[in-house]
């Protein structure tokens, strides 16, 4: 099964504690006239603020948020809880990923030992009648040596967007990579600046490497034949089967169809299909939500030209919904795209991304731009950027919508290998944000940009590309030099966004 971002919710458990006194009686914590000191107050006090604090959890939270059933404990002036209170909140800690507590004066100690127990993320509501248990417990939880994770908002909208932030995290730390493996499962031929210690990754993000055989990939690309395929003699398979062949033919004509320019054979737009199809089933059958490809490692075993596909086309259709996807085995772009679309629900786009240099009167970066272009790149001299490579697609503008495209081929002598071209001109203008984690793990890279033009529209291979202009060319460059080559982008501006996901991941943080 492919468990895409958006499928993913945060289980949010609600707890409610409330306090009620025994007798009658009033001091420094107690105050009130007649009634007010009357044990049966509290009861009507308590189920009133129980009331808000329910309708405040189905009606205020984001919509990426699961809430579970809220929990009532009631505590007495004998101060005497019960184990079982503990207990019954210990049976929920395996589902719930956030707590938040209605808390009040006298409560606030459950709130940390609930913090000391259990370690779990977690906060008191914005709450207008007593603002003061966040910054107490705050303080409290600060003051030990553990490193709690305790939030205190000031207002609903805060809350909110924490939680937004969170349930990104927890689709990162629920990210497993489908890794086709030649010669390394870390870095490709081409991409040597991928994650080089994946189990430090997983440790830090939770992120998981499924290696798997290349050859037996390739194999399976081809129906099950007598025997076994070539690499796995005797075995059983998940190889093509007739089933997956109708649904290649309907998904090639499909696109064909829908496709307002076509310059390649229909055949070889269905053997893409048939690779990208093969890929999908790996993935659904290691429970896989990302993929990388190494490419020269893969094109030099030949087998790519004789089956007559590249994984250009995969990438772009599995990106189109949303599933994080990269050229070169390149793991550090695949969780960069998925850290992008959980934060942001767009549908990202990859590529080798360098600035735009005109040195002596001419442009010395090759680019695909057309002649009608060029005024463009004159009018942005010194903060051009591109991103390069023949992975677009059409749902990056919005992701529940189609836009136009047209169907290309990689290989320029055979004329295999679909892919798709998007003409960026169409969003000249359109602010973006970049990304990328870094080899290490430890920190992201988050640039703006704002679309120029398109490049490499009408060309083949891989020449697909959007310019972009940045605000200091310089200073872009020499902060991507420590991150690497290809950048994740999606259509906005989301650098607070990503900002605040970095640092739940832990991460510092460079923007430019």
């Amino acid at each position: 099964m492919i468990t895409r971002a958006q499928d993913i919710v945060l289980n949010v458990q609600p707890i409610f504690f409330e306090i009620k006194h025994l007798y009658r009686y009033e001091g420094p914590c107690r105050s009130g006239v007649g009634d007010q000191l009357e044990p049966e107050f509290d009861l009507l006090r308590n189920e009133e603020w129980w009331n808000t604090f329910t309708e405040d959890m189905a009606t205020r939270l984001p919509s990426c948020v699961n809430v579970m059933e809220p929990l009532r404990f009631t505590r007495t002036d004998n101060w005497d809880d019960e184990e079982s209170m503990w207990e019954e909140i210990g049976r929920t800690t395996a589902e719930a990923d956030f707590y938040i507590f209605h808390s009040f004066l006298g409560l606030d100690g459950l709130v940390v030992e609930f913090a000391e127990r259990f370690g779990k993320p977690c906060c008191v509501e914005p709450e207008y009648i007593n603002p003061c248990s966040a910054t107490s417990i705050g303080a409290a939880l600060a003051a030990r040596d553990k490193d709690y994770e305790f939030y205190g908002f000031r207002n609903w909208a805060d809350l909110s967007k924490q939680l937004e932030v969170l349930r990104a995290r927890k689709v990162i730390g629920n990210t497993r990579i489908l890794l086709p493996v030649r010669f390394s499962s870390s870095v490709s031929m081409s991409s040597v600046d991928a994650f080089p210690d994946q189990t430090a990754i997983t440790e830090k993000l939770g992120i998981r490497f499924k290696p798997i055989n290349l050859h037996e990939l390739l194999d399976q690309m081809s129906p099950a034949v007598a025997g076994g395929n070539p690499t796995t003699p005797g075995r059983d398979t998940w190889d093509i089967t007739d089933e997956d062949m109708a649904e290649a033919e309907r998904l090639t004509d499909g696109l064909i169809a829908d496709a307002c320019e076509v310059d390649v054979e229909r055949r070889w737009v269905l053997n893409s299909v048939i690779a990208y199809l093969t890929v999908k089933k790996q993935m659904c059958r290691l429970d896989c939500n990302g993929f990388t490809a190494p490419c020269p490692d893969s094109c030099s075993t030949r087998r790519l030209h004789e089956q007559g596909f590249t994984f250009c086309f995969t990438h772009s259709l599995l990106m189109r919904q949303g599933i994080p996807s990269s050229c070169e085995f390149d793991t550090c772009t695949v969780a960069s795209q998925q850290a992008l679309i959980a934060m942001t629900g767009m549908n990202p786009y990859m590529g080798n991304t360098f600035p735009v240099i005109k040195e002596g009167g001419e442009w010395v970066t090759p680019l695909g731009v057309e002649e009608e272009d060029m005024p463009k790149l004159e009018a942005n001299e010194g903060s051009l950027y591109v991103i390069h490579h023949s992975v677009p697609h059409n749902r990056m503008r919005d992701p529940e919508k189609d836009g136009p495209y047209a169907l290309r081929h990689f290989s320029e002598d055979k004329g295999f290998g679909a892919v798709f071209r998007y003409n960026f001109n169409a969003d000249e203008g359109q602010r973006i944000t970049l990304c990328r984690i870094a080899p290490d793990g430890e920190r992201m890279f988050i640039g703006r940009g704002t679309i120029v033009c398109d490049g490499g529209y009408n060309l083949h291979n891989c020449n697909g590309e959007v310019v972009f202009k940045v605000d200091d060319q310089r200073d872009f460059y020499e902060k991507q030099l420590t991150f690497g080559n290809h950048l994740a982008m999606v259509y906005g501006d989301y650098v607070d966004d990503m900002t605040a996901l970095a640092h739940a991941l832990g991460m510092d943080v460079v923007v430019a």
